[in-house]
């Protein structure tokens, strides 16, 4: 088990949340007219903010390991009182599937920094721009590494704001009505879930108390280490088992933290730790019916839905992405989107089982994921515009998420979080490329450019890398992700894997058609004439993205490591017999079947006749 990383009293999750936070705070005592200074220390405090969350995997030597990915569950626990009157912690955790996260949001980060470079000093207001993503980081890496429900909707609605300054202040044309739609949008679906977080919190006791033992096994089932792997059976992550177990103990009135003595007066004898809410969630219909946990799954899936987004609630996104600045594009297709796809492993699958795995429900997910594929790609095939195809390219490459967790399989789920990660990768990067186009041209309209490839060799060659990328090419990153995703989709039913192959093959057309306009042929526009190609900051910004693209497409075993046990945790609490080995045969069954066989040859003949 890894040792808790401190520096000096502070936990290692705690500083790679605050960090981005603290560096706001500092840029504050700033003076505005000092540009050059303002955006120095940005870059150079995002870098820090990078290289703290390094020890995540790394460690600190031998007496501080990082992440330890034969152990399951949460590590790096942070546990501390904050609310108790409604039972609300500060509680940090993660598994392999947050950390690996983490480690995308801080990485893109530090790119969406860089690239501002030149657009931030001819767009100005530096000081607040540069807030505005710091704080939009630390909200983002809050939600990933949050082991309380209360703690995460918090995050959840933080994020919201500085996505909608850096949208609203320093994007397009149409930046109020787009900064507006998405605000919106987005707050729908967080009062939906907020409401039925309050429901699961009222109804915690109650589960608990009529399904105590049933309750705990699950407990100990989400904190075992490996659920496939027989030489790890039985081994438990104990920090996270006792972190649920406490949250179980308020149910009967007892306060863990406090020598078990009993809840004060007026304080609620429920929980909102994650782990705790998960292990009542195969246990809810029991109590209250299956009803109540479709609705539940409803409530929370909505606001994951509209933050992926899921079609028919993808319309926000396109507007937002022309109209975000650069980084804001890329922080948004890097990580916000994740935050929806994300929500549904954490939370919508394990916690709603008996909804994820009902019929109709399942049947509606793959319909829209499915739907989101095919219709994402014909409209992205439809654009003149290279942000926009971009971005409907992003409703197309998350339909492969959804379609991927709605399998219910290990190769499913695993191919849709290769795919998270995969998409943030590719997308960010051609939304900087996108970037780069508008800052020589002040246009993304596909029309005004062409032949590009003689007067930008090296943004050509960078270009044809990442789009190769994204139409899933072997040996890059997507392909891992896209096949494994398949794979698991033909597993569950052959006709979902057939149809999606279908976003496949025009997922590659729209991209080739893309660049062909763009780079081949002659440079008929003068304006195209003259453009200068990369520098060296901006040919560094991509540095990090295409070695994850070879590294993630020629071996992607690593990552996987990290993100398997929580796959099996998943799968295991959505469909419980999916790791249990059959029953042996019957020696009659046996018998049956070795009916008509050629019998078996003594072993004396056996070796006479070798």
């Amino acid at each position: 088990m890894p040792g808790r990383i401190e520096f000096g009293a502070i936990g290692i999750l705690s500083l790679v949340l605050w960090l981005p936070a603290v560096g706001a705070l500092i840029l504050l005592f700033f003076n505005r007219a000092k540009n050059d200074a303002i955006r120095w220390f940005a870059n150079v405090w995002i870098f820090i903010c990078f290289i703290i969350s390094l020890p995540l995997l790394t460690g600190l030597g031998g007496s501080s390991p990082g992440y330890d990915r034969g152990l399951g569950g949460l590590q790096f626990i942070e546990d501390h009182d904050w609310v108790p009157l409604i039972g609300a912690r500060y509680q940090l955790g993660v598994d392999g599937l947050a950390l690996v996260l983490v480690l995308l949001t801080t990485l893109l980060g530090v790119i969406a920094v860089v690239c501002s470079w030149s657009y931030i000093r001819e767009r100005g207001r530096e000081k607040e721009y540069y807030i505005m993503l710091l704080l939009l980081q630390t909200g983002m890496i809050g939600a990933f590494v949050s082991a309380d429900l209360f703690l995460f909707f918090v995050f959840w609605e933080v994020m919201l704001v500085p996505m909608y300054f850096l949208i609203g202040i320093w994007g397009g044309k149409n930046r109020l009505y787009s900064a507006i739609k998405f605000f919106l949008y987005t707050l729908v679906g967080s009062v939906v879930m907020l409401l039925a977080v309050l429901k699961l919190f009222f109804i915690f006791p109650d589960v608990v108390k009529s399904q105590h033992a049933e309750v705990l096994a699950t407990a100990r089932q989400n904190a075992a280490s490996s659920l496939s792997d027989p030489q790890r059976a039985g081994q438990v992550n104990e920090k996270m088992l006792a972190m649920a177990v406490n949250a179980i103990k308020r149910a009967d009135g007892v306060n863990a933290y406090n020598d078990n003595k009993p809840l004060g007066s007026g304080e609620a004898h429920s929980s909102f730790n994650i782990a705790a809410l998960t292990a009542i969630g195969p246990h809810i219909k029991a109590v209250y019916g299956v009803g109540l946990v479709i609705w539940l799954f409803a409530g929370f899936a909505l606001s994951f839905a509209i933050k992926v987004p899921m079609f028919p609630f993808h319309t926000w996104l396109p507007d937002a992405h022309y109209d975000a600045p650069t980084a804001g594009s890329v922080i948004l297709a890097g990580v916000l989107l994740k935050m929806g796809t994300y929500g549904f492993m954490r939370f919508s699958l394990p916690i709603f089982p008996d909804a994820a795995t009902h019929p109709t429900v399942r049947k509606v997910m793959i319909a829209l994921a499915i739907i989101g594929i095919i219709y994402g790609a014909l409209v992205a095939m439809a654009q003149k515009d290279v942000k926009k195809l971009v971005a409907y390219s992003s409703v197309s490459h998350l339909g492969f998420v959804m379609l991927g967790l709605f399998a219910l399989n290990p190769n499913g789920i695993n191919g849709a979080v290769m795919q998270m990660i995969n998409h943030g990768i590719s997308t960010g990067a051609l939304f900087i490329l996108a970037g780069i186009l508008y800052e020589r041209r002040h246009t993304y309209e596909i029309a005004e450019f062409g032949g590009l490839a003689t007067v930008m060799p090296t943004f050509s060659t960078i270009f044809l890398i990442v789009t190769l990328s994204s139409l899933g090419l072997p040996l890059m990153n997507n392909f891992i992700g896209e096949f494994l995703t398949l794979r698991g989709a033909f597993e569950a039913k052959i006709s979902w894997g057939a149809f999606a192959t279908v976003g496949i093959i025009l997922g590659a057309a729209y991209m080739l058609w893309l660049y062909q306009r763009v780079f081949f042929g002659q440079v008929t526009n003068p304006a195209n004439k003259e453009l200068r190609d990369l520098n060296a900051r901006e040919t560094w910004e991509f540095a990090p993205l295409i070695l994850l693209i070879f590294w993630i497409g020629i071996f992607p075993k690593p990552l996987l490591s990290y993100i398997n046990p929580q796959t099996e945790i998943v799968v295991a609490q959505v469909r419980p017999d999916y790791f249990k080995a059959a029953p042996a045969p019957e020696k009659s069954e046996i018998a049956e079947e070795r009916r008509g066989e050629p019998a078996a040859q003594p072993e004396s003949d056996a070796v006479r006749s070798r």
